[in-house]
């Protein structure tokens, strides 16, 4: 039943892209199986001559294509493995979340962090590779946290680096007080929460996608954005980052050999770090 249903669809699809031709005969040559997709290859061949290649599969879009002169099934599905993974890559490139940083950089280590895994997010990555950039989404997350609890550590010692959505839930109670915020720290609660969980289960799932990976990279970028609009729209301007030697504002964040993040004045060339508290101005 399943495969006259799936013959079915290709009969569909191929009259829907095709005039004046007939199918004599549908034969599922073979599935192509690889970490990223299973593909079913199809011969189609018709009444008046010409014969067809469509692949179909769950995750990739079908496509049909004319088997010219001693074209082989691979070098067609090659072809159509080409086409699909640039359209997939314009779709990953064209539906990141805008990135808030690149204008008001809060949060200077994720943003650089974050910049790094977005240009690791390929195609060609195997499900290994892929759970590392699960492990180092999960490691912005802690480095957010621990940006967020510089503020309001010294009123409750007690929440540790690693318990995210608790510290995040204690920073919003701190910067979104009373009964009028409340419907914002629980949506912003509920996001942040929901994707902290979807990417632990990433780190610890074997079958992941780059796809999964888009997806929670996407949900952190959202936090991220999030939480500078709640600091910016808050009454908490920003003291300009001056350099301790020159006093210049002009300079550059740069990963030291430690991978740990600094500033270097452009002007005297003096390296210099700049802790959260002192750059939000007190209110």
């Amino acid at each position: 039943m399943v495969k006259h249903t799936r013959q079915s669809k290709i009969e569909s699809y191929f009259y829907n892209e095709t005039k004046g031709l007939e199918i004599s005969k549908i034969t599922l040559i073979e599935t192509k199986a690889t970490y990223l997709w299973a593909l079913d290859c199809y011969l189609i061949e018709t009444v008046q001559g010409p014969r067809f290649y469509v692949f179909d599969g769950d995750t990739l879009p079908i496509n049909l294509y004319p088997i010219t002169k001693n074209e082989s099934l691979d070098e067609c599905y090659y072809l159509h493995i080409g086409l699909m993974s640039e359209l997939c890559s314009k779709s990953i490139a064209n539906n990141f979340i805008l990135n808030f940083l690149n204008n008001y950089s809060i949060f200077p280590v994720i943003d650089r962090r974050i910049a790094e895994i977005e240009k690791d997010i390929t195609l060609d990555k195997n499900a290994s590779q892929l759970s590392g950039l699960a492990n180092q989404i999960r490691d912005c997350y802690l480095n957010l946290t621990d940006y967020l609890m510089n503020k309001v550590r010294s009123n409750n010692p007690s929440f540790k680096n690693d318990n995210f959505t608790d510290n995040l839930e204690e920073f919003l109670k701190t910067i979104l007080p009373g009964k009028q915020s409340e419907t914002r720290r629980n949506t912003i609660n509920g996001i942040a929460q929901k994707g902290w969980k979807l990417n632990s289960e990433l780190v610890h799932k074997e079958s992941v996608t780059v796809f999964d990976i888009m997806i929670s990279f996407n949900i952190f970028q959202l936090i991220v954005s999030i939480l500078c609009n709640v600091i910016v729209g808050n009454n908490m301007p920003f003291n300009k980052i001056k350099c301790p030697t020159c006093q210049g504002e002009d300079h550059d964040l740069i990963k030291t050999n430690n991978a740990e993040y600094e500033y270097v004045c452009r002007n005297c060339k003096t390296h210099f770090d700049v802790a959260l508290e002192d750059i939000i101005k007190k209110i």
